[in-house]
C-alpha cells in the first residue's frame, strides 16, 4: 500500500489514475479500510478530489466511499478536510461521482459531529437538489444522507428551511421501493418537531 500512496503527487496523470484505481480496489477490504488511513494516504486521496482527471476523481470519490464505512475514518476524514469538497461534488455532472459522494456523505453522516459539519459547509441545499436527480440511486442516496442528517434536533428544522419537504413527498411515489424507504424515514425523523409535523401535512404528506 506504501508505493501506491507514494505515486498519488505524481505529476503523470496516468500514473496517478493507475495509483488511485490500484487503492480504489484495495479499499473495498476491511482491513485496508484502516491501513490505507493509518499510512497516511487521506489527505492525498482527498486531494484528489479537485483532479481534472475524470477518471481519477471516480475513483477517489469511490475510494472515500469505501473507506468512509469504517467508523474510525468517518472522524479522519471529515478532520482531513473532505467535507467542503465532497459537498462541492455533489454538483459534478458525473452522474458516478455524484454517486459516490452521496453514499460517502451518508456514511459519514452517521457520526454526531459529522452532521453537524456537513450542514455547516453546506450541505444541505446540495443533497436536497439530488432529491430532484433522475438517476434512483443518487435519489437514494441523498435521502439516506439526510435520514441521518435529520436525526440531529436542529437539522430537523433547517432541512424543512431548504425546501426539502416537497421533494421528499415527491419521493414517495418513487416506483424504487429503496428511495421510497429513505423518503419516509427523513421524513418520519423530520416530523418530530411540533411545527415540522404540521409542515408535513400542509406540503401533502397526507394526501386523502
Amino acid at each position: 500500500i506504501p508505493p501506491l500512496i507514494g505515486l498519488l503527487p505524481s505529476s503523470n496523470d496516468l500514473v496517478q489514475e493507475q495509483a488511485m484505481g490500484s487503492l480504489c480496489q484495495l479499499s473495498m477490504n476491511a482491513e485496508n479500510k484502516v491501513k490505507i488511513q493509518q499510512e497516511g494516504a487521506l489527505g492525498s486521496i482527498i486531494s484528489l478530489l479537485k483532479s481534472p482527471n475524470e477518471q481519477t476523481l471516480i475513483y477517489s470519490s469511490e475510494a472515500l466511499r469505501h473507506l468512509s464505512m469504517n467508523a474510525q475514518n468517518k472522524e479522519e476524514i471529515e478532520r482531513a478536510g473532505a467535507l467542503p469538497l465532497l459537498v462541492e461534488l455533489l454538483s459534478c455532472p458525473l452522474d458516478e461521482v455524484q454517486e459516490h459522494v452521496a453514499v460517502c456523505l451518508q456514511n459519514l453522516s452517521v457520526n454526531a459531529n459529522n452532521k453537524i459539519r456537513i450542514v455547516q459547509v453546506g450541505g444541505l441545499p446540495a443533497l436536497i437538489e439530488l432529491l430532484r436527480s433522475l438517476n434512483e440511486r443518487i435519489q437514494e442516496h441523498a435521502a439516506g444522507a439526510l435520514r441521518n442528517l435529520s436525526v440531529n434536533n436542529d437539522n430537523k428544522v433547517k432541512i424543512v428551511i431548504e425546501g426539502a419537504l416537497p421533494h421528499l413527498i415527491a419521493l414517495l411515489r418513487s416506483r424504487d421501493k429503496k428511495v421510497q424507504v429513505q423518503a419516509c424515514q427523513t421524513l418520519q425523523n423530520i416530523a418530530v418537531n411540533d411545527e415540522n409535523e404540521v409542515a408535513v401535512v400542509r406540503e401533502g404528506g397526507l394526501p386523502p
